[in-house]
Order: C-alpha cells, then sequence, then structure tokens
C-alpha cells in the first residue's frame, strides 16, 4: 500500500512539475510575442505545446510563422487549429488565405463557402473568393513575361527595386549586424547596383550617408535629377523608437539630399504620425507629386495609396486614391510609371493567392479600374514591388515565390510580345504569282487605326494583331483591283495558333473585259434584285469603294428563250435595277452604265431552237461588269 501511494505521488508530482514546465514556456512565448519577437517566440510556443494543448498558444504560434512569411508552417498551425473544431472564423480565413498561397484552391474554397453563406454582405473575403475562379484565366498568358532569378540577391532579404540614374537601388538585410526580433534577421538597409544594357548588374554596395540608420531604411524614391529621395525607415528620432498605442513601431517617410556620393540633411514626411505607418514612396517625373501607402485614419481599410502634391512649396493633405485602387485590406508598393500608369501590390482585389501586382491607368477622369497582371509576374505567393523600364518591354519584381527560403528575392523579367502575326501574300489572282509593291493596309475595325506595308519581291507582308480583335487588309497596286479581305482573332488561342495566314489575290485591270458576278439571280420574268442576289453585288460595291477610279458597265444577259426584243427589254431592266442597287449604296451614277444584251451574247451554243440543258441556259443568264476607263472622273 505505500508503495502504491508513494508511487501515485511521484506521478503527480511529476505531472505538476511537467504542466508548469509546459506553463512556463508558454508565458515566455506570450511574452516575446507580445514584444514582437516572433522568432524567439517560436520555440518558446513549441516547448509548451508539446506538453500542454492550450489554444491561445496554438493560435499565436500560427500567427508566429506567418508574420515572419513561413507559410509551411504557419499553413500546418491553422490546419491543426481548423481540425480541433474550435477555430474562429478569422483563424478559417487565414488558414483559408494560406490554402490559396500554397495553390490548394479547391481546399481553400471549403474554408471561404461557409464562411460567406452566414457573411453574404463581407465583400473583401467575397473578392479573394472570386479570385480562385479567375486563376485559370490569369494564366492564359503565361507566356506573356520570362523571369529569371537576379544576381541582385545574395541570400537574404532582397526587395522593392527602383531605378536610379543607370542602376538601381532596392531593400536588402544581407550585412546589418543588429537583428531584428520580429524576423530573427539583421535590418534593411538601402543598395546600390549598376544595370548594365546586357542585363547584368554589378555587386550591391550599401548607399553612403545618413541614409542608412539603426533599423529598417526600405523602398525609396528618386527625382529625375537624382539629388533628392524618398525613403521608408522605422518610426524613431535620435535612436529613440516611438511606438504606437499598440506598442507597434510603425513606419515612416524620410527626404534625403545627396551630396557628391553622400546623402544627408534627412527630414521627415510632413504627415508622418507614430500612430499609423507611412512608407513606399513613388514620384511623378517632375517631382511635384508622391504617392504612398499608409494605414492613416480614415481609410478604406488596411494600407491605403494615397497622393500628396506640393503646394506653395510644402506637401498637401494626402488625398485617397479612392475605391478603383484602395479596398478594405492591404495595397503596398505602389510604383509611378511614365506618370501615368500606376502598379501597385494588393490583398484585396480578384489575387491568386497572396499579395499580386495590379495596374491602373489614368484616364485624366480617374484611376481605371485595377487589372491583375496575370501569370507569371504574379504567382500564389507574394509579388510586389516592380520597377518597370523606361520603354515598357522589362524590369524588375520581388517576390517570395521560391519554396525553399522564407525570404523575398528580386527577380528580373522580360515582357514578351504575345500579339497574332499576321503572315500575309498578295499574289496574282490569275497566275498566283507574289506581287511585289503591293501595299497592304490593316485597319482595325472597331478604332480605326491603320498600319501599312509595301510587299518585296516574296509578296510578303507582316502585321501584329490584338486578340479578340476584327480587322480588315486592303491591297491595292496600280493596274489592280484593290481588294480587302477580313482578319480576325477573335476565338483563336495565342498560345496554340499565333500566326494567323492570309492570301491576298489582286486581279489585274484589263480595260472591257468582262467579269462575271456570281449568284446574281432574278425571279422568272422579274427584274427585281433578290435577297440571294445582293451578295454579289455587294461584293461590286466593295470593289467600288476600293477603286474609287474605275468607271464600269454593269451589264445583264438572257438565254435565248423567249422573242428576242422581249429577252432585250427584260436585261436592260435588271441592269438599271442593279445599278440602282449600288447607287443606294454609296456608288456615284456617273461611275456606272447599265446596259442590257438580251440573247445577244451567248457563251456557248444554246441560241434559238437549240436544245440544251438546264445549266447550259443558266450560264447564258448572267451579270457581268466590265471596266470602261481608269482615271478621275473629272479628267
Amino acid at each position: 500500500m505505500r508503495k502504491s501511494i508513494l508511487t501515485i505521488s511521484i506521478f503527480l508530482i511529476s505531472l505538476v512539475l511537467f504542466s508548469g514546465c509546459a506553463d512556463y514556456h508558454i508565458r515566455q512565448g506570450n511574452r516575446l510575442y507580445n514584444s514582437l519577437a516572433y522568432t524567439s517566440a517560436i520555440p518558446e510556443y513549441q516547448k509548451g505545446l508539446s506538453k500542454k494543448q492550450n489554444a491561445l498558444a496554438q493560435s499565436r504560434l500560427a500567427e508566429c510563422y506567418y508574420k515572419i512569411n513561413d507559410f509551411a508552417n504557419a499553413e500546418q498551425s491553422y490546419a491543426t487549429i481548423v481540425q480541433s473544431g474550435n477555430a474562429t472564423a478569422n483563424e478559417k480565413l487565414r488558414y483559408g488565405q494560406l490554402l490559396m498561397r500554397s495553390g490548394k484552391y479547391e481546399q481553400a474554397k471549403a474554408q471561404f463557402d461557409p464562411y460567406l453563406a452566414s457573411q453574404p454582405t463581407d465583400a473583401a473575403m467575397r473578392t479573394m473568393r472570386e479570385g480562385i475562379d479567375s486563376v485559370d484565366h490569369w494564366k492564359a498568358d503565361s507566356a506573356k513575361y520570362t523571369l529569371e532569378l537576379s544576381k541582385l540577391n545574395n541570400g537574404g532579404s532582397n526587395f522593392s527595386p527602383v531605378w536610379y540614374k543607370d542602376g538601381v537601388v532596392f531593400a536588402s538585410d544581407r550585412n546589418g549586424k543588429k537583428i531584428y526580433e520580429w524576423t530573427g534577421r539583421p535590418f534593411l538597409d538601402l543598395y546600390y547596383s549598376k544595370v548594365e544594357s546586357s542585363g547584368e548588374v554589378s555587386a550591391p554596395v550599401a548607399l553612403a550617408g545618413e541614409v542608412n540608420g539603426l533599423y529598417h531604411d526600405g523602398p525609396a524614391a528618386f527625382t529625375s535629377t537624382g539629388d533628392t529621395m524618398y525613403f521608408t525607415r522605422d518610426y524613431y528620432l535620435k535612436k529613440k523608437v516611438h511606438k504606437s498605442g499598440d506598442e507597434v513601431v510603425n513606419l515612416k517617410m524620410c527626404q534625403a539630399i545627396r551630396k557628391d556620393t553622400s546623402w544627408s540633411q534627412i527630414s521627415d514626411f510632413a504627415f508622418n504620425d507614430p500612430g499609423y505607418s507611412t512608407g513606399h514612396p513613388t514620384l511623378s517625373s517632375d517631382g511635384s507629386t508622391i504617392y504612398f501607402c499608409s494605414d492613416m485614419p480614415g481609410g478604406m481599410g488596411g494600407t491605403d495609396i494615397y497622393m500628396s502634391k506640393i503646394e506653395n512649396g510644402s506637401w498637401g493633405k494626402p488625398v485617397n486614391l479612392g475605391a478603383g485602387i484602395n479596398t478594405p485590406l492591404d495595397e503596398v508598393f505602389p510604383s509611378l510609371w511614365h506618370d501615368t500608369v500606376l502598379f501597385f501590390s494588393s490583398y484585396g482585389h480578384h489575387n491568386m493567392g497572396g499579395l499580386d501586382v495590379f495596374k491602373s491607368v489614368n484616364t485624366g477622369a480617374g484611376w481605371s479600374e485595377a487589372r491583375n497582371m496575370g501569370y507569371p509576374l504574379n504567382t500564389n505567393y507574394d509579388d510586389f514591388g516592380i520597377a518597370m523600364n523606361d520603354t515598357g518591354t522589362a524590369g524588375f519584381i520581388s517576390s517570395n515565390r521560391s519554396n525553399n527560403t522564407t525570404q523575398d528575392a528580386i527577380y528580373s523579367f522580360t515582357v514578351n510580345d504575345l500579339r497574332f502575326t499576321l503572315e500575309g501574300i498578295a499574289v496574282d489572282k490569275i497566275t498566283q504569282e507574289p506581287l511585289e509593291g503591293v501595299l497592304a493596309e490593316l485597319t482595325n475595325v472597331s478604332t480605326g487605326k491603320k498600319e501599312t506595308s509595301t510587299t518585296g519581291p516574296d509578296g510578303k507582308f507582316f502585321f501584329k494583331l490584338n486578340p479578340n480583335t476584327d480587322y480588315t487588309v486592303m491591297g491595292s497596286k496600280d493596274g489592280f483591283f484593290t481588294n480587302t479581305e477580313p482578319v480576325s482573332t477573335k476565338g483563336k488561342n495565342r498560345s496554340e495558333n499565333i500566326f494567323v495566314k492570309l492570301k491576298l489575290e489582286l486581279e489585274r485591270i484589263v480595260v472591257n473585259k468582262p467579269i462575271v458576278l456570281e449568284n446574281i439571280y432574278y425571279d422568272l420574268d422579274k427584274w427585281a434584285i433578290r435577297a440571294d442576289a445582293a451578295a454579289g453585288l455587294d461584293k461590286l460595291v466593295g470593289i467600288m469603294k476600293d477603286n474609287p477610279d474605275i468607271k464600269i458597265e454593269l451589264s445583264s444577259h438572257t438565254d435565248s428563250r423567249a422573242e428576242d426584243k422581249y429577252n432585250l427589254t427584260l436585261s436592260q431592266r435588271r441592269a438599271e435595277s442593279a445599278v440602282k442597287y449600288l447607287i443606294d449604296h454609296g456608288i456615284a451614277s456617273e461611275r456606272m452604265i447599265a446596259k442590257g444584251y438580251g440573247e445577244t451574247r451567248l457563251i456557248n451554243r444554246c441560241s434559238n431552237g437549240v436544245k440544251c440543258t438546264e445549266a447550259e441556259h443558266q450560264a447564258n443568264r448572267r451579270t457581268e461588269f466590265k471596266v470602261l476607263s481608269i482615271g478621275k472622273m473629272n479628267q
């Protein structure tokens, strides 16, 4: 009995000590979590949870992983919470976001859909859910961009490049000595690297002077002269950080002046405040307008993008760019290109998972609806901090898309021209030989925009065509009928059918040579134009409009049946009816002569009294035109 009591006592003491040890690690984890030392908090929570279940500790462990961008472990931790059956709505949504990040879209739907069924008015979450249904659309032009990992990276976090002089400036934690407890890595500094025309980059060097301080110095923007810089840094003054009411060190925006090769004269942006963040600047070409992101009061939710203009020598009150750009979630890393195009990243538009890069155009009346830039510029990871080159053909982008690291990296990209290529050839209609010197004119049916190309000895011409667009191609050459053919890219898949083929046949103009118009039929003993005859006459309308300098005779013929005089009168009326049709469709009457020949110009043996088949008689019942003259009508 004493032995049993002793055993039970030892067990209870061990259990208390075991539980106390678990509580100690969880308390340590909570202390580190509250001081934003997320990297250090993780092992404490892991030790505590290995000995004792604690819902708050499990939730905070998952959030620690999320805060340091360790999304694989964050997903596993949130999965544990959801599977426990005690997950809050926000934890289910965060789990859904993480599933999107790892490309598990069907599983993400299972988290979003029940929530939206109970909260149908949550527009931000509905937009996130709708993004899943758009992924295939954004991947349709997967060949639009070519990306590769830039040599600007060195294994740490490197992101948000911006063009400066003949290279780029970017943020990196590569060489810092002081550790940032949030991430467990050094604080960020600004580095410069020269970019050669070949795309090669020089070894990055830290900006000199006062700009790289004790804590984070991050995304920057430069005036066109290169002597003034606006940049982002932690909110501190004289080595002392200033925290918000919830003990967070926010960001602020600063200005620096370059003297020789060093940056100094640091000054604060007028609208900084320790209670909210202000940063990620980008400038207009004349330096008079600045765009930045902030979670200042009065926004639409999360961080929004704002604009401020210089007024009487000072920055004016920031203006929120509004609902076309901003959402209830975060909009960050704006980048202004040619003063009219704004690139930025967002969680709140239709995304593939993490932050995606979006594009909006200033139309003069406001900013256009933000458009997702598509895959592979965007992925289901965080993609942000884009720097487009001056011609819009290449640039850099930041992303944490690599599965092997939680760090951000810079990628170089080129923009591939994925428009269709129209490959055409102009040939002689009779000989099918290539025609040199043909002027090919491409017209966009919707916009009316025209492009021209002249064929060489091989008769070939090329144009670039936009997707989902109707065009016409008109070929003209002295001595030939001008010909117009339709071309369309509607319904064509660029990934499978890049080339559009076109043969443009031009017929040589021979004065007084009859040309038969096909399918011009009349009812028995009638001369009115039937509906099925209109197509043939419409073709002649096109010829007359494409060739405004020709004058024609439009003639009608009959077979030998019926009286000669009757056939002559009937054919004249039919010819006049056809001419009237052309006049009604915009062809000047003085360019045409109507002539009825009756049965006087049979093209076969079927004269009066000769027994012929119906097909042989039909061949004589024809409508023709022939060119009488070429030249201006007043000549």
